[in-house]
């Protein structure tokens, strides 16, 4: 398996700390529960981006 880099953008240009995941699956939960979490307008302006992994050492947040 990949593992994959998550991370989301807000309509002003802010994007998020990555978060670095077993695989897609993980990532897909992760960027759900935010959604869930951060509520119906949050999730609504929110552009979420999963990418592969560079490595090991990566230096995003696991």
């Amino acid at each position: 398996m990949t593992r994959k880099h998550l991370t989301y953008t807000e309509p002003s240009g802010w994007t998020s700390s990555g978060h670095c995941l077993e695989d897609r699956a993980a990532a897909e939960r992760l960027r759900a529960a935010t959604n869930l979490l951060g509520g119906r307008s949050a999730a609504a302006r929110r552009t979420w981006s999963i990418t592969e992994c560079p490595g090991d050492d990566c230096g995003v947040q696991r």
